[in-house]
């Protein structure tokens, strides 16, 4: 995803799988304050600024720079020393962008409630709409090039040498670069059209309450986005009924609210594509990596002709919580099995995915521990903390992992995760020059999801009893579940709410309700029961607010499933494949750079698959489970 607007720097956020969200703690008592935890267990930004005056200085000093820039416009194609005069000028300052960026946010989400660096992070986007700005005649005049010159002057200047993959991008795209004029103006609007994402983060982690509610012994929980994904896990339904209904209601009470910035967003998606002479959203978002439409429609396609698994998922559900009525939102979380010690000391779960990611090679692995000790990860809930997980960082900077940690199975698997984005950060930047450094959305999540697989197929076979095989059976099936089967539904939500606000149709509450509400149904089936309350859950998802994003945890889910088959089963060939590919940054369109790791995603095949398996799994679980009757 992208982070507050910045679009073209490598400072994307990748954020966990959908059922790591929402952070979990380990008590329902109050979230403890920054200052005492310990310093080992906090990321390190003195690594990038060791003050914050000292971040001031580089926005100073990038303001000056953004002028220069002017110098070279007009001037692109009169030689090849001012051509790559002017790009590493313009790599000079995005790189600086990035640091300046990457350190106020992540300021801000250590405690957002912060106004000082709430400041900075708002100065940070301006900033970057600044040098947008500035930078916006070069693409329009760069791409009305003669390509013949642009390969006479690569062949006159090494230098211009790492800028072949971008100049071969930019001709793909000619048909859409628009005068610098018109350019110019798209990148004013960077401000403007964060707007929406702002507005809905902003509600969702600072001014939404979700209250109290009381637990058995009438002891008062208080809710936050940790406490109620803990919650939906509690083996008391009517407590987790409650919880479900206090996260929803808090959304539903202002859904008009939530409505009107999805509607901008959408609007604000429309206006681009059709700015940048684009048939749909749907075809400006994807272009970006040069992937067709038809590629999203056809896993759309696939997944709904895949639904039976997930329907006979929900009926094992229903019969193994001895559920009378029907299967509701509230008992999709909680485990299936009896649960197994899940308080997993946070050292003990590194050493844990130390273990199972070893068919990944000791160069991996040595890289792995030396990031879990060199404050690359910031790993507990305190107050006002962003919530969920990320990765982050510049191509200047070592990565950064922001965790929730409460010690259970889920947060282990967070930290595999995490750390497989931020292994194929630093493999990018230390194999490739920031020019091709920056690896797409689409191959993004197959890093992260690619340790989750290794890590899950290590559990399972060292099982130590059959009740620790079936809960782990259970969590493999609802990654599958969260990464394919709900994202893939989101995806056809997403598609389905641009085609009608491109048909003219307006998308009020009501609308998006009842789209959710038919969606649902239709993914879950028969056995589970969509209520009134459980429509708004669109009104959660950030990921909306990434345009056209969510379509890549399935896909990425699904190269990660067969990528890591080939590790476990064809041994060193299929490792070395894969650490070329966590090397590759973006040095390739991301389907190629898949195919060269050995997964063809432009076909459906590998989503099949992974369907596929969670079907076997079900069947595997049930019969466990009618074993130990």
């Amino acid at each position: 995803m992208n982070k507050r607007g910045i679009v073209k720097s490598k400072i994307l956020v990748w954020v966990v799988l959908l059922a790591m969200m929402f952070s979990t703690v380990a008590s329902y008592g109050d979230v403890p304050i920054r200052s005492s935890i310990q310093s080992n267990d906090k990321w390190k930004l003195e690594h990038i600024y060791a003050t914050d005056a000292a971040w001031e200085q580089d926005y100073s000093k990038l303001d000056d720079m953004i002028g220069k820039i002017e110098q070279y416009k007009g001037k692109l194609s009169k030689s090849a020393d001012e051509l790559l005069a002017a790009l590493t000028l313009r790599d000079d300052m995005k790189r600086l962008m990035d640091k300046v960026y990457v350190y106020a946010n992540m300021k801000y989400d250590e405690d957002q409630g912060n106004d000082i660096y709430k400041g900075m992070a708002d100065r940070a986007e301006s900033l970057n709409t600044k040098l947008s700005t500035a930078l916006s005649f070069m693409e329009p005049e760069l791409s009305s090039m003669d390509q013949k010159t642009m390969t006479e002057f690569m062949e006159q200047k090494e230098g211009l040498k790492v800028y072949n993959f971008y100049f071969d991008n930019l001709f793909r795209m000619k048909a859409h670069t628009l005068s610098a004029g018109e350019e110019q103006i798209l990148a004013l609007a960077g401000d403007m059209a964060s707007t929406p994402s702002n507005i809905h983060g902003t509600f969702k982690n600072v001014d939404r309450k979700l209250g109290k509610i009381l637990d058995e012994q009438g002891k008062e929980i208080i809710l936050t986005g940790g406490t109620y994904s803990r919650m939906l896990d509690h083996p008391n339904r009517e407590l987790r009924k409650q919880s479900f209904e206090a996260e929803f209601t808090s959304y539903n009470d202002y859904i008009n609210t939530i409505a009107g910035a999805m509607s901008g967003e959408v609007k604000k998606n429309i206006f681009f594509a059709k700015a940048k002479k684009y048939d749909s959203a749907l075809a400006w978002s994807l272009d970006q990596n040069n992937i067709k439409p038809e590629v999203y429609n056809s896993l759309i396609e696939a997944v709904n002709k895949n639904l039976a698994p997930l329907h006979k998922y929900v009926a094992l559900r229903k019969k193994a919580l001895g559920i009378q009525d029907k299967v509701h939102y509230y008992d999709m979380y909680v485990t299936m099995v009896n649960d197994v010690d899940t308080d997993i000391k946070y050292e003990d779960g590194k050493k844990m995915v130390a273990e199972a990611l070893t068919p990944l090679g000791n160069t991996y692995i040595s890289d792995l521990m030396a990031g879990f000790s060199e404050g690359w990860v910031d790993v507990y809930e305190t107050q006002n903390k962003r919530s969920g997980a990320y990765q982050w960082g510049s191509y200047d900077t070592h990565p950064y992992v922001l965790l929730n940690y409460n010690g259970s199975l889920d947060d282990v698997l967070t930290i595999a995760h995490e750390m497989g984005h931020a292994l194929n950060s630093y493999y990018s930047n230390k194999s490739q020059p920031y020019a091709t450094a920056e690896y797409p959305i689409f191959t993004a999540e197959v890093a992260s999801t690619t340790n989750e697989s290794l890590m899950l197929d290590y559990l399972i076979k060292n099982a130590k009893t059959k009740e620790e095989k079936m809960y782990l059976i259970n969590t493999y099936l609802e990654n599958i579940r969260g990464s394919i089967y709900t994202q893939l539904m989101y995806a056809e939500f997403e598609k389905l709410i641009h085609e009608k606000a491109e048909a003219g149709e307006a998308l009020s509450a009501t609308a998006l309700n009842e789209m959710w509400g038919s969606l649902m149904q239709k993914y879950y089936g028969p056995d589970f029961e969509v209520d009134e309350l459980v429509k708004v859950w669109w009104a959660r998802i950030p990921h909306f607010y990434y345009t056209f994003y969510v379509y890549q945890y399935a896909t990425g889910m699904a190269a990660a499933e067969a990528i890591s088959y080939k590790i476990i089963n064809e041994g060193q060939p299929a490792r070395d494949a894969y650490l070329d590919f966590l090397a590759a940054g973006g040095s390739d369109y991301p389907v190629e750079i898949l195919k060269k790791a050995g997964v063809d995603m432009s076909s459906t095949m590998p989503v099949e698959k992974a369907l596929a398996k969670f079907d076997q799994l079900v069947d595997e679980l049930d019969q466990l489970m009618s074993q130990s009757k």
